[in-house]
């Protein structure tokens, strides 16, 4: 087990990112929104695109999970590898100080187990000592990611791609475990304290929080909505 991962056993991590429809999109604040959530206790940190990553390295010395979203503007719907896709994404953001490189290891029509192995290859030939986390969404996604030798950590990251969770998918993080050797990440609708513990409870070795921490319009938006839930009538 590389040094890095072994650092994030046991750690909640906390996923910093902005698109640029919103307005905390840019390096200086994510640099700064990072810097909170090590203020707070975070010991890890996931974040997207080279410049931001750049930003947040300069904060100290702890992992940093890094990927490269390339979003497909005549697309609005997120069924599309575009979590660190190809090896000229993956570049940029591991040059910009990424400790650990996480990439989309679904196995879709687009993007069979072929082309994710050859592409898994030539990141490690390239950067042999990198640590790579497996973005999942089903079991047999984390069985075959493992079964390339390549992977380092597997993660439940794209587990409510196409059906939103309101929870997060503690039977998956099970059944990962019952059937794979990898750490495991957590990550995806924890919302709540009891989500965490419950995805602890279930075998996960780390867990990563993102928009219940890091996304001020939807944590506003969730109470909002229960709020006008309550008032109805």
């Amino acid at each position: 087990m590389k040094e890095v991962v072994r650092k994030l056993l046991g750690q909640v991590i906390v996923s910093c990112q902005a698109y640029e429809d919103t307005p905390l999109y840019g390096r200086e604040n994510m640099r700064i929104m990072a810097q909170c959530a090590l203020m707070g206790g975070a010991r890890a940190i996931r974040a997207c695109w080279p410049q931001d990553i750049k930003a947040i390295r300069t904060l100290g010395d702890f992992p940093i999970i890094g990927i490269n979203k390339v979003l497909d503007p005549d697309r609005e719907d997120m069924d599309y590898v575009y979590i660190t896709p190809d090896f000229q994404s993956a570049v940029p953001v591991i040059e910009a100080g990424t400790d650990v490189l996480a990439l989309d290891c679904t196995i879709r029509p687009e993007r069979g187990k072929q082309q994710l192995y050859s592409l898994l290859k030539q990141i490690r030939d390239a950067y042999p000592n990198l640590a790579i986390m497996a973005d999942c969404e089903t079991l047999e996604d984390c069985i075959y990611a493992e079964s390339t030798g390549m992977v380092d950590i597997l993660a439940t990251t794209l587990s409510g791609i196409h059906v939103p969770k309101e929870h997060p998918d503690c039977d998956l993080i099970r059944r990962i475990k019952r059937n794979c050797q990898l750490p495991v990440n957590a990550e995806g609708a924890i919302w709540e304290l009891a989500d965490l513990k419950a995805v602890f409870d279930a075998g996960a070795d780390m867990a990563c929080i993102g928009t219940a921490i890091t996304r001020p319009h939807l944590i506003t938006r969730r109470f909002i909505k229960y709020n006008e839930e309550i008032h109805k009538g």
